[in-house]
């Protein structure tokens, strides 16, 4: 499965938001769109150009998902009859396992998170699970495993982070864990900027 190696700045500066919370925001050395011609860009998107915007960022904000991986978690949301096609697809983004890593401060950034699931680290239940892509419920507990807690990029983010873990989210210090409470509504996830599911909705229902 390809993953994006590029700059994560490059991202950054595409959709004009700070997307991984850079402690230097890219935005403020290069304030214009990457490539050749990014200074440059002044022409207007079509309907179809702000659509797709909507979804790369979407990607982008989640760790450049695979495009099969991302539509066929839309088509399972478009399935579901929980409540809002876009309100849902955006929980299931949420509660996929590297996600609730970054949430529960087991890692600085997405692509931190989803290593330090993929290298073993990260439980569910008391089980190791090495699949970013896991589904975590309501109610399961998201750990670290007892032998990973001494690793510094865990333990300083863990237990050093000053970031407050979203409302759905119940972290346990003591315990290296959290558990999630709820699938969130989208005005609880703590996105950067002006992220706009319905275009996202509207780009999949063409």
């Amino acid at each position: 499965m390809s993953r994006y190696r590029g700059p994560k700045d490059r991202l950054s500066r595409r959709f004009e938001t700070n997307l991984f919370g850079a402690k230097r925001n890219p935005m403020d050395r290069k304030g214009f769109a990457p490539g050749q011609h990014g200074q440059n860009r002044r022409a207007k998107k079509s309907e179809y150009g702000i659509h797709l915007d909507a979804k790369q960022k979407f990607r982008a904000y989640y760790g450049m998902i695979s495009e099969a991986q991302f539509r066929k978690t839309f088509e399972k949301a478009r399935r579901m009859r929980a409540g809002v096609t876009g309100e849902v697809f955006v929980g299931l983004l949420e509660s996929r396992l590297d996600v609730m890593a970054l949430r529960m401060n087991f890692a600085p950034n997405i692509w931190a998170a989803r290593q330090v699931v993929t290298h073993g680290h990260i439980t569910v239940n008391g089980k190791r699970c090495n699949i970013p892509s896991a589904r975590v419920m309501p109610g399961d507990v998201v750990g670290v495993r007892e032998k990973s807690r001494k690793i510094p990029m865990i333990f300083h983010q863990f237990l050093g982070s000053k970031g407050t873990p979203p409302s759905y989210v119940e972290v346990n210090q003591d315990e290296f864990c959290g558990k999630l409470l709820h699938f969130p509504e989208k005005h609880e996830v703590p996105f950067p900027g002006e992220f706009n599911e319905q275009l996202l909705v509207e780009f999949y229902s063409r």
